[in-house]
């Protein structure tokens, strides 16, 4: 481990280091999805908190892409955005913890577990001073079925009855919504899918006022043409710059905390972390890449979380060579996780033990980290018909898993296997990946909320593996897939997990679990109750204490 420690260290130090020149902007954290070059606002422009006991939060962030329509878009960015001016019925805190938000508590659910009968909250008004109704919410998720939308996460809503009827143009309603009166409406699925509720509780299900969304056409969503329940509402939003947001006075969950919100848009890290430095901004997100750079100068100013995600070496079990479980087990064993932590990430990740991210029922907490063996993987690598080593080529990954690659390439070598990677565009990867062209890639693989089906089964079920170009079949494997997606329990429904996950990542060791990723973020001392649970930067909590901030100002 000695020898190993003294040899990497350099190439390593010499990795991170690359990456912070050339790594700004290809976001590797909850900027990873901005699109474009577009130029930030001008530092303090129009973001200023003024000194007149108003409280004004300025966010830097990456720009969101075309549209704040949640059921067009799938970027965290947006919702961080979205999610302050709409709601869903249910919400996820930044405990990850599910809460009624629009519905007076969780919804009944019937026996068979297909029936849920929901009771909405009475006098909650969108900004445009119109009431919330149940029409509004069948609205939204038939607008979510309607092909013209282009909605691209109907697939967590698609058992609903008759979803299916309105995605092949056969009906224009959902035979599975029922309004009962202006409060109350039940929905029926198809089948029993226990994580239903928790689907509803992402920024997919956010409701729409239906005369302001259906007027607003395709215009919905577009700069600040968006209206939803939320604690704040649009001032202005442009796209190339930034966006005010101001507080909704009706809301109807309490007070709310700031005077107003400005999301000021950077297209690379680089400047926005300047306008940190420059005090232009009060919060940002800090690329694990960079956090070396700024822990010594803003230590006590970042804090770090852990998103529901895996990073792991994702494996084609098509390609001749990875066949074979034992070339696969081969392939853990030579990489140090550890390692691999502390010195390419410095320290801003957790070494996994499984697949299954710590914080999702179905975590093996009792497993220890994958085991780093570079003799007993050339053994399994001659047992396999490999005594002089192998090759693996054919991989493609995104320049913000670059570095990454290139330590795992290193560790591989030790043991004799040759890892040839190509680096390519985003566009090429996620074409690739869902033709099931590439042989090996890397990943994290995050999920909305605290559920194992999130995390597993878009990824490996074998009728979805394929277009994730894994190609894993293992029929156990699915059945405790189908058996833990219709069970109500949910401690039964963990247990499963975890033996489908000891299938998966120990031994089949389908894909090879890397770490635990750890974000973190930049404040100022003076913004209070800020925090992030997973992947979406949630503004509703953060208050700012104006004394510290004039005593911090100077």
């Amino acid at each position: 481990m000695e020898k190993k420690s003294k040899l990497f260290r350099p190439l390593a130090a010499a990795l991170a280091l690359t990456l912070l020149l050339a790594g700004c902007g290809s976001g590797d954290g909850p900027d990873a999805d901005a699109s474009g070059s577009k130029a930030p606002a001008a530092p303090g422009e129009s973001a200023a908190a003024g000194g007149d006991g108003r409280k004004v939060f300025r966010f830097g962030q990456a720009p969101y892409g075309d549209t704040l329509d949640m059921q067009v878009s799938t970027g965290s960015l947006s919702a961080s955005i979205a999610d302050e001016i709409t709601e869903s019925l249910l919400r996820f805190d930044d405990d990850n913890n599910e809460e009624p938000v629009l519905i007076t508590d969780f919804p009944t659910v019937s026996e068979d577990g297909t029936v849920y009968s929901f009771e909405l909250k009475q006098g909650v008004k969108f900004t445009n001073g119109t009431e919330l109704t149940a029409r509004d919410v069948k609205f939204t998720f038939e607008r979510m079925f309607t092909p013209a939308t282009g909605a691209k996460s109907f697939s967590y809503f698609s058992m609903i009855q008759g979803a299916k009827d309105m995605l092949d143009g056969k009906a224009d309603q959902l035979s599975g919504f029922e309004i009962q009166d202006d409060y109350h409406f039940t929905i029926t699925l198809e089948y029993p899918f226990a994580p239903f509720v928790k689907n509803l509780g992402t920024s997919y299900a956010n409701i729409f006022p239906q005369d302001a969304c259906t007027a607003a056409g395709a215009d919905w969503g577009i700069d600040d043409n968006l209206i939803g329940t939320g604690p704040y509402k649009f001032q202005s939003n442009d796209p190339n710059t930034e966006a005010v947001l101001v507080k909704n006075e009706d809301y109807h969950g309490g007070e709310v905390k700031l005077d107003e919100i400005h999301v000021v848009y950077y297209s690379d890290t680089t400047t926005k972390l300047l306008a940190y430095e420059n005090g232009d901004i009060d919060a940002c997100d800090l690329l694990a890449s960079q956090l070396g750079q700024y822990k010594d100068s803003y230590g006590d100013q970042i804090t770090a979380y852990h998103p529901l995600g895996t990073c792991f070496l994702s494996l084609n079990l098509d390609v001749d060579a990875l066949k074979d479980a034992k070339v696969r087990q081969a392939i853990s064993l030579a990489i140090d996780r550890e390692e691999l932590v502390e010195y390419v990430l410095d320290g801003a990740g957790i070494p996994a033990t499984t697949y299954l991210n710590p914080a999702i029922p179905g975590h093996d907490d009792s497993l220890p980290v994958y085991e780093y063996n570079v003799e007993k993987a050339k053994q399994l690598l001659a047992e396999a018909g490999y005594p002089d080593g192998l090759t693996i080529d054919g991989g493609k990954v995104r320049q913000q898993e670059e570095t990454l690659a290139t330590a795992v390439q290193g560790f591989l070598a030790d043991a004799g296997i040759e890892y040839v990677f190509d680096v390519v565009d985003a566009a090429t990867w996620s074409s690739d990946r869902t033709s099931g062209k590439l042989a090996t890639t890397f990943i994290t693989w995050n999920a909305l909320y605290a559920d194992a089906d999130f995390q597993v089964y878009n990824y490996f079920y074998s009728a979805n593996s394929g277009r994730q170009s894994v190609n894993y079949s293992n029929p156990a494997f699915d059945k405790l897939m189908d058996d833990a997606r219709s069970d109500t329990d949910e401690a039964h429904r963990a247990e499963l997990y975890k033996q489908a996950d000891q299938i998966l990542s120990h031994e089949d060791m389908a894909c090879i679990p890397l770490y635990y990723p750890q974000s973190q973020f930049l404040a100022k001392p003076y913004v209070k109750d800020m925090k992030v649970g997973n992947l979406i930067y949630h503004l509703w909590n953060i208050d700012i204490d104006l004394e510290a901030q004039a005593a911090f100002n100077g």
